[in-house]
């Protein structure tokens, strides 16, 4: 039995065993790793979490069907509203010396990372698509636009002392200027974000930002808490990766009430595109058996206190051209993402109406050129 369990926890994926009661009778390791805060302890039943754990609901039906199916997913909850993951999972039988069974084991790997892999891969070819469309009705808008703004001269040389006349051109002139303008962020939001990586301090990054943004809102309280004494190096693209978090602070300023607001940066190193539970946090460098190279990221959250996110625009934050700010072009944060996943990081939001926002953003330190 010894053996068995020593070949378990070397699996590079996650087991654990339930017997038919739904009570957790074994689990290695990397179970542990995985699941961080949804995990049930040996010893524990899964009934208790089960309506709100699509994974742990979907191991307990299982018990109850005669035909195990060969392949499933579930996602996970997130702790606290964060990210939720994906998990991959195959079942089988334990059974007792009769052929009986007994329960149910079930091998599962986090898919989380290649889902999004997956879809940064799509979003990238319809930004690719969208680009050459954009590029053309570019050229083609440009063209008239240049037209109306030679003509707007003219007249102006034309109308000098009429005031209504020139007023009317000054009108023309600045919407024409608009236009331009739109046309020149949506070029710049559908081109690829090429990246120049080199070697950056995080935390002087940071500082940088939070000592700027402290200038430009006075009335808002800012904090910086880099959890960590060591220095945070990264290989990134410095003046890209500066404007996306720069945004992203600028927009969780402008979110708070001036005369009580506050945001909050923090930023700490993560082995591990997911975190463990925190109370696990210690135990992690003292697992007896790894699942591979792991690899080491930077997390940097961003929050505020301010008036939250709506439900019903949450999901439309990320859109090109929407936004719920008089004068905004609603490009600011979907080029935000375009950044991070050009890094290969991800950016998650957790945000609660008059309660707050947090952004989170998570770029691995190493370069894809590199790693």
């Amino acid at each position: 039995m010894k053996l068995e369990k020593e070949i378990l926890g070397c699996f590079r994926a996650g087991v654990i065993v339930i017997d038919m009661s739904g009570t957790v009778i074994y689990r290695n390791e990397i179970a542990k790793k995985i699941l961080g805060g949804n995990l049930v302890d040996v010893g524990g039943n899964l009934r208790s979490s089960s309506a709100e754990n699509a994974f742990h609901r979907s191991l307990l039906e299982s018990l109850e069907l005669q035909y195990l199916p060969a392949r499933m997913e579930s996602v996970l909850p997130g702790r606290e509203g964060g990210t939720r993951r994906m998990i991959g999972f195959t079942l089988s039988e334990l059974k007792d010396g009769r052929n009986n069974r007994t329960g149910i084991c079930a091998f599962f790997k986090d898919l989380t990372h290649i889902e999004m892999a997956e879809e940064n891969k799509d979003l990238d070819e319809r930004l690719r698509l969208l680009g050459q469309m954009a590029a053309g009705l570019a050229h083609e808008i440009r063209n008239p636009i240049t037209s109306i703004g030679v003509h707007c001269g003219l007249l102006r040389m034309r109308c000098q002392d009429d005031k209504q006349i020139a007023s009317s051109l000054s009108h023309i002139e600045s919407e024409t200027g608009k236009v331009e303008s739109i046309i020149r962020e949506c070029l710049n939001f559908v081109r690829p974000a090429v990246l120049e990586p080199s070697t950056v301090s995080m935390t002087q990054m940071l500082e940088r930002l939070v000592s700027d943004m402290g200038k430009m809102y006075p009335k808002i309280k800012f904090s910086l808490h880099i959890e960590t004494t060591d220095p945070i190096n990264a290989e990134v693209d410095e003046v890209k990766l500066e404007q996306a978090l720069r945004n992203i602070i600028v927009n969780a300023a402008q979110a708070c009430k001036s005369d009580e607001g506050h945001v909050t940066v923090s930023a700490r190193l993560s082995k591990g595109f997911w975190d463990l539970d925190p109370k696990e946090k210690k135990r992690e460098t003292a697992l007896k058996f790894d699942a591979g190279e792991q690899e080491y990221f930077i997390l940097i959250s961003i929050k505020d206190n301010g008036v939250g996110i709506p439900e019903n625009v949450k999901d439309k934050i990320f859109v090109p051209f929407f936004t719920t700010k008089k004068g905004g072009t609603g490009i600011g944060l979907p080029i935000v993402q375009k950044i991070i996943n050009a890094h290969k990081g991800v950016l998650d939001i957790v945000s609660e109406p008059e309660k707050g926002t947090e952004f989170i953003i998570k770029i691995p330190l190493r370069s894809s050129s590199n790693a």
